[in-house]
């Protein structure tokens, strides 16, 4: 982390991610190179850098001057594990340019994720509160970059600031919302809808239409045998909505899986957090 008023440039090099696929900004247009010829980068602010997450921003800069010198950017790395289900939880993460999955392991040894958190939210944020172990497998589904901070560290300063309190209290909130929605999405929907669905989520977090992913990574997110998958990526191929190769999977018109999409990810699309 830069604290000497530098830029802190997040990225590669010609405007790409970690992953090496460019980067969108939220209106799908290409972020740094695609632009104005540079990298994404956040600029130092009085010392410290300012942060492309938005929940990270809501905390007001008396208490970031407090907490730069506990703070870390950190890349993450595709399918790392931040936390297993029941592990104390250490350290909160604040995803930049990576996305996170939370997955439930089931009976028969499948998964499903139960929610995906990108730049808009954060990782292990009920454990601000008090001393809490994780609830879901939590897993990197892009590479990139978050920050990160100790979970005592940001515990004396989320209770020493209703402000801050509220904020948080309100994101926990749009996360129940959105794990509700979730549980009815999975119940009632097809597994063509979830998974269009799904991509636009994956796209609009990670702003990105390009990505490295198997058909085996989202049977796991859909709680699904992976041939199920293959066919429907095949028909989603022959409709040139997508194209897919080796561990390569990339959204070609978004507006055309929107309409086979169930419209549980748009419910949440954009939505702004409370402060």
């Amino acid at each position: 982390m830069n604290t000497n008023g530098n830029a802190v440039r997040v990225g590669t090099g010609n405007g790409r991610s970690y992953d090496g696929f460019p980067l969108r900004s939220r209106n799908g247009h290409l972020i740094g190179n695609g632009l104005d010829g540079h990298d994404i980068e956040t600029r130092a602010e009085n010392g410290l850098p300012i942060s492309v997450n938005t929940l990270f921003q809501s905390v007001d800069v008396d208490h970031s001057l407090r907490l730069r010198q506990f703070l870390k950017r950190v890349h993450l790395v595709k399918d790392q594990y931040i936390y297993q289900q029941d592990d104390k939880i250490e350290n909160i993460y604040f995803p930049e340019t990576a996305v996170i999955s939370e997955f439930q392991i089931l009976e028969d040894g499948r998964t499903i994720e139960v929610g995906i958190i990108g730049s808009e939210g954060g990782v292990g944020i009920a454990s601000a509160f008090s001393s809490c172990q994780a609830a879901n497998c939590t897993q990197v589904c892009m590479a990139g970059t978050a920050i990160m901070i100790g979970r005592d560290v940001f515990e004396r300063e989320v209770m020493a600031d209703p402000r801050l309190q509220l904020i948080l209290h309100n994101y926990i909130n749009v996360q129940i919302k959105q794990l509700s929605q979730r549980v009815v999405c999975n119940t009632f929907h097809s597994v063509e809808q979830r998974f269009c669905s799904w991509l636009l989520n994956l796209q609009r977090r990670s702003l990105r239409d390009r990505f490295k992913i198997t058909h085996e990574h989202v049977a796991r997110v859909l709680g699904v045998h992976r041939p199920s998958v293959t066919c429907i990526a095949q028909v989603l191929r022959d409709k040139k909505l997508i194209d897919y190769g080796r561990a390569r999977l990339v959204i070609c018109d978004s507006p055309g899986l929107e309409q086979l999409a169930c419209r549980c990810g748009a419910e949440f699309q954009g939505v702004r957090i409370a402060h």
